[in-house]
This record gives structure tokens, sequence and C-alpha cells, in this order.
């Protein structure tokens, strides 16, 4: 049986090793295919595009996608003007992620949406960000961890009926690097997860076999632990 094609959605990184010589680099961390490996997936990278013709191409071929985790995204994509606290963006990614994202709810096929995916499958969906977590009404704990990146930091307590807790049960402890969150929901999606500080961790499409998105980075955990193997199996599976 051939393995299913997995799509990791690539991100944006600009190399400024001189002075005077900016570039954009294409690219996405190893983590993400090396947890599609060990869950006998086939990782494909789908590189930042901009034609519609080779999106729809894209989608076509892959079994499932993983997006990956990355830059803040321009608050201009959800009609808010940019906190003081934003970090860097990227217009054209946000463009392609978002364009992407779309299609994929389209075609029904399974994804897993990883930390900025989250956010982006939020926005796709019409819904909002808080740009840092100041902007919540009350106090959070520590969502940008220091020390190794595979290492567990708070719990996340997740909602009955849900992928996450057929997977993990009623919670389980994650890793944490984001300093942006969920405001308002959008359309056509639930919320299945939350930090003890009521941050969203976890969200999903009703009535979509496998449309998840997670606030963590499970792919980080994955490399040194097993706890997030059923993530990647079940996504795996799901695009059987």
């Amino acid at each position: 049986m051939s393995k299913p094609k997995i799509g990791i959605v690539t991100t944006i990184s600009v190399d400024q090793t001189s002075m005077t010589f900016k570039k954009d680099r294409i690219c996405v961390d190893s983590d993400y295919t090396e947890a599609i490996e060990k869950v006998n997936g086939l990782p494909f990278l789908i590189p930042v595009v901009s034609s519609d013709d080779n999106l729809d191409s894209y989608v076509d071929i892959c079994d499932g996608f993983v997006f990956s985790g990355g830059l803040d995204i321009n608050p201009f994509c959800y009609n808010k003007d940019p906190h003081r606290k934003l970090g860097m963006v990227n217009s054209k990614l946000d463009e392609f992620q978002l364009k992407l994202m779309k299609k994929v709810l389209k075609s029904k096929k399974p994804f897993l949406a990883i930390c900025r995916g989250l956010q982006i499958l939020n926005i796709a969906c019409g819904g909002t960000l808080y740009q840092d977590l100041d902007e919540l009404p009350n106090d959070t704990i520590q969502h940008e961890q220091s020390g190794e990146r595979y290492n567990v930091i708070h719990n996340v307590i997740f909602e009955k009926n849900s992928i996450l807790y057929d997977l993990f049960g009623n919670n389980t402890y994650v890793n944490s690097f984001h300093h942006q969150s969920i405001d308002e929901l959008g359309n056509n999606l639930i919320i299945v997860g939350r930090a003890p500080d009521n941050v969203v961790e976890g969200i999903q499409v009703k009535d979509y076999n496998f449309g998840l998105g997670v606030q963590w980075h499970p792919e980080m955990m994955f490399s040194h632990f097993d706890s997030m193997r059923p993530l990647f199996e079940s996504l795996v599976k799901a695009s059987l």
C-alpha cells in the first residue's frame, strides 16, 4: 500500500548575513518531515507560491497537510491595527497560507495546523487574534518558554467529543512558543483545548473528518518523546 502524501506547508525566513543583502528563504524545520516519516507518511514540502493553479495542484496531489509554525500574521488580514508588540510579518507568506488553507478546507482533506498554522486556520475562517497576550483581560502563564524546545511547560485541558480528547484524554502537558492567541473564533470552528489561563490551545473544524489546529509544537516534542505520536498517526491514518 502506498504511503499517504502529506504536504508540509513551508514558511519564509529572512537571511540577514549581510548588512546590505537580505534574501527571503523558503524553509521548514526538519522536525516536521521527521514526524511524518516516523508514522509512515511521505512528506512533501509545499513552497510559497502565488499561482492559484499551482495551489490547486498541490491540494490535488497531497492526501493530507501540516501547516507549520513561523512568523506573526499581519493584522491587516483580520482588519486590526498593529499592536506595539507585533513581531516580524511577511504579507507574501500570509497571502499564500491563507489562500492554501481555504482551498484545503474546501477539499475536506485532513490537516494539522500547528502554532501559526492554528492562527492561519482561525483567520481563514473569519476569526481574529490577540496580537500579544498582554491584550487578554486576565493574567496569563508563561507561553514563550526558554530552554529545550521539546520540554513541556504547561497543561492543556481538552473538551469531550473532540479529536484531542480521543487521543489524549482529559489533558496533556505541552511545550509553548507563542505570544499571540485566538480572540474571536472563526466560523465553523469549535474550541477543543485551553491552557489553565484560558488561552485557546486547540480548535477543530465542525463536520470535518480531521481538521485540527494546536497552539503548541508537537513536532518538537515528537523529536524526543513519543507522547505526540498519536497526533501524527491520526493525521496519516485519516489521509489514507
